[in-house]
């Protein structure tokens, strides 16, 4: 007869690991497709309980105590837990043999905690695990699930003992564990949502029973930590603002109505996380200045409680969190010198958690992603080589966190965003092949996610920049047929995926700009009609982001690109006037920063506003002014070559060939063949 679905054997240093084990499998509810199925200990039930665990009582006798053997008995299964303290364990050993004895060997599971499957000192498994049945004395290596670090997560390892005890292959339990919770989370979204406007009246009741309140805070809080987490998680991939957005107001409204001193570390930790949630969001709908104060009021939170305990982990990857989106939000905004601050800030944060924890890999992704983001603030102040170095030390920590988890499309996606960073610094440095065979390797990367998930967003968003950035270094080579090929693909793939995500602004942004580029390329390929209509095209896109910031640069850049290329789409038509009007109104937006460092996309805009400027005064009869702009350019870009993109150097090139300047724009088309050959 079957009193225990499980005997957990252990040894006392393992307990904690044994009481979760129990837990989870008592209150695991097998899914409803499978209850009733045929299992080796019978019809499979709604939950496999009771699980036995309690010998810690009994003196260690020269034989197993009654009750030990009653419950071995009366066990279906008996799961090991196995750590070098359990192999030398006598009661484990006797444990095993006695179920051996009575049971069929196949209903033995395993779980490692600690140690080496593999034998030697740090031995995890129990001699008699390794024994096989009967008369065949022979070691062997039982199949077991592995709680160590880097191997299978509490859930996964959960999943294979209940596997084991249903009967059934690992694979199919999964797929069905997935759909239950694919069929709820709609419902607790809803529930969830529901639930905060509850948690406010439950705290409000507090006074009246205290214990009750306990619970009820309990509860609510761990609504709240499942909604920033697993529901976030669930949210995230399919771009549902909306939804995110109420999640991250529902927590802040729960936390509103508590009074501050009442907050635990925890609790003000989740508070900060649902803050920074808010700016994110901010973030994606264009409100940098929505999301710096929430960055802001997260970084105060989290400052204090790393204060509080300067060596606990979470609390320093959660204000790292914090200082990086300070430092972004001032990127974006042009404040370059405090970007810096912060990001090295963040730096200094990631490198402690390495430190902390050196078998962390996602503390030492944090190192990688600090790099990536100086570099970024690096290249933006036309500091490349130094940009460089970032950008290859966190490739480094991504091809060696990606050859430690081969399967993570995560890791892989972040390997392909060093690539792309990478490239974009040695194009800045003229290595033109270079940056090609990175881009190559980026956009091979995302193939192979998109294979294995054909949804994964940041794939298609990051597959349109590579494209877009391609089809720039093949305008450089002069290959127009592939500069038209490779941008048509990327605006047809651009498009379609705003379709699927219209409130991004970032996204909205970023294929406007891809219209501008493909509008570059059709006026030279002589189709202007086209050019025309992709110019439109991307300036009514450009036109959303503004609205909702205008002070970001990356959206300005775009905007000015389109005009620039509006105005020589009118001067290709003979329309002289309207495009100097148009260039010189660029011209002065661009010289009214006043700026000593000009990123080096907005140099470029500088210096070719300065040149079709100069281009329209000739055409409407005015040479000497256009001498003078062509002259700007001539004494803007007068430091040595190796410094310039190849962009600048084409300006350059055209002002000298307008200038007369024979010899110089020579010496300029030299540095520009070497260039595009490298």
């Amino acid at each position: 007869m079957v009193s225990y679905w499980a005997f957990i054997s252990y040894c006392g240093t393992d307990q904690a690991t044994a009481r979760w084990l129990q837990r989870a499998v008592e209150t695991y509810v097998v899914p409803r497709r499978l209850i009733g199925r045929p299992t080796p200990a019978g019809p499979a039930p709604k939950r496999l309980r009771p699980v036995f665990r309690d010998r810690t009582d009994m003196a260690a006798d020269a034989d197993l105590s009654e009750r030990i053997g009653w419950a071995l008995d009366r066990s279906a299964y008996l799961i090991v837990l196995c750590s070098p303290e359990a192999a030398r364990s006598i009661w484990v050993e006797r444990e095993i043999e006695h179920f051996r004895n009575t049971h069929d060997g196949s209903r033995i599971l395993a779980l490692i905690v600690s140690g080496d499957p593999t034998g030697g000192a740090e031995d995890c498994f129990p001699p008699a695990l390794r024994r096989r049945a009967g008369d065949d004395a022979r070691p062997t290596e039982p199949i077991a699930a592995d709680l160590r670090p880097g191997c299978d997560r509490r859930r996964m390892a959960l999943l294979k003992i209940i596997a084991g005890m249903l009967g059934i292959g690992l694979d199919e339990l999964v797929r069905r564990d997935h759909q239950r919770r694919q069929r709820r989370l709609v419902a607790v979204t809803a529930a969830s949502l529901a639930a905060m406007t509850v948690m406010g009246v439950l705290a409000a009741e507090a006074v009246i029973a205290r214990n009750e309140a306990q619970k009820q805070r309990a509860h609510a809080e761990g609504l709240i930590e499942f909604m920033l987490t697993d529901l976030r998680k669930k949210l995230e991939p399919s771009g549902r603002l909306n939804l995110m957005d109420g999640v991250g107001r529902e927590a802040l409204k729960y936390y509103e109505a508590q009074l501050p001193r009442s907050l635990d570390a925890l609790s003000l930790a989740r508070r900060a996380r649902a803050l920074r949630l808010m700016g994110e969001i901010s973030v994606q709908r264009g409100d940098l200045a929505a999301a710096l104060a929430s960055f802001q009021q997260a970084s105060a939170t989290t400052r204090e409680l790393v204060d509080r305990a300067p060596n606990d982990g979470p609390t320093i990857f959660n204000h790292a969190q914090n200082v990086f989106w300070v430092g972004e939000i001032a990127h974006q905004r042009g404040g370059l010198a405090d970007a810096e601050a912060s990001f090295k800030q963040y730096r200094a944060f990631a490198e402690r958690l390495a430190a902390l924890d050196p078998a962390n890999d996602d503390w030492r992704a944090e190192v990688g992603y600090a790099e990536t983001a100086l570099g970024v603030l690096l290249l933006a102040e036309n500091r490349a080589a130094e940009a460089s170095a970032a950008f290859q030390k966190a490739l480094d920590v991504d091809q060696t966190l990606v050859g430690r988890h081969p399967d993570d499309l995560n890791r892989q996606f972040e390997l392909g965003q060093s690539h792309a960073w990478l490239a974009d610094a040695l194009k800045a440095q003229g290595r033109l092949a270079e940056a090609r065979r990175h881009r190559e390797s980026e956009v091979a990367i995302y193939q192979a996610a998109l294979v294995k998930d054909p949804n994964l967003r940041q794939a298609k968003f990051s597959s349109i920049v590579s494209l877009q950035k391609l089809g720039h270094l093949a305008s450089l080579r002069g290959d127009l047929d592939g500069t038209l090929a490779t941008l048509n693909d990327c605006a047809s793939r651009a498009e379609a995926l705003l379709e699927t995500d219209r409130e991004n602004m970032d996204l909205t942004a970023l294929v406007a700009s891809v219209q501008f580029d493909l509008g570059e390329a059709l006026l030279v390929a002589g189709r202007r009609d086209a050019a025309r209509a992709a110019q439109q095209r991307g300036g009514a896109l450009i036109a959303a982001p503004l609205a909702h910031d205008a002070a970001e640069q990356d959206w300005r850049n775009y905007r000015d690109h389109g005009a620039l290329l509006e105005a020589a789409i009118a001067a290709q038509s003979g329309q002289t006037a309207q495009s100097l009007r148009s260039d010189q109104s660029v011209l002065g937006r661009l010289e009214g920063e006043r700026s000593a460092d000009y990123a080096p996309y907005r140099l470029w805009l500088l210096e070719r506003a300065r040149l079709q400027t100069g281009d329209d005064l000739a055409a409407s009869g005015r040479p000497q002014e256009a001498i003078d702009a062509w002259s700007a350019i001539v004494q803007s870009l007068s430091k040595p070559m190796d410094i310039y993109e190849p962009d600048l150097l084409l300006v350059l090139r055209a002002a000298d060939e307008r200038l007369g300047r024979v010899q110089d724009a020579s010496v300029v088309a030299a540095r520009l063949a070497a260039l595009t050959r490298s």
